[in-house]
């Protein structure tokens, strides 16, 4: 069972390890509305290549124990208020069938400022691999996320933009 505790800007889960992990793997896979705060997410299909991406506050994911996987992933959870994580999941737009291996980087970009480029990490949550990182977005603004992947085995190089609005 989950309850939603209302407080502020976000809304904390609280519930059983195994209902957060449930949780935080469909938003992984396909990271649906705003189920904490505020997230976004989308996709879009380039050169045969569905890319799903989502924008989670970081704060979801302090809320899971010291130790596990989610709390682990890419060196632990930052502090800061406006810290999230962006998430990255590839799959093949003809076959359904997910991406595994690839090398993902983002350009994140706030309109008019300059820009952070980062090379996303793989991780794992059950049998699902993803790619992530941590972000600051300090404003209420629209920013360009420049994805660049190299796929496995052919090397062959997609890349894409998606204006990405947080609020």
């Amino acid at each position: 069972m989950m309850i939603y505790v209302q407080s502020g800007r976000f809304t904390r889960f609280i519930g059983s390890r195994r209902a957060l992990r449930q949780g935080l793997t469909a938003l992984l896979v396909v990271a649906s509305g705003a189920a904490y705060g505020e997230t976004s997410s989308d996709y879009t299909v380039v050169d045969d290549v569905a890319i799903y991406f989502a924008v989670l506050p970081a704060e979801m994911l302090r809320g899971f124990p010291p130790g596990s996987e989610e709390a682990r992933m890419h060196g632990g959870v930052p502090g800061g208020k406006h810290v999230h994580h962006l998430q990255i999941a590839l799959f093949d737009a003809r076959s359904n069938t997910r991406i595994d291996d690839a090398r993902v980087a983002v350009t994140i970009a706030e309109f008019g400022l300059g820009s952070i480029k980062k090379e996303l990490e793989p991780f794992q949550i059950g049998n699902t691999q993803t790619y992530g990182g941590y972000f600051e977005f300090r404003k209420s603004d629209l920013y360009e996320i420049g994805v660049q992947i190299t796929l496995p085995e052919t090397g062959r190089e997609i890349e894409e933009t998606i204006e990405y609005r947080h609020r």
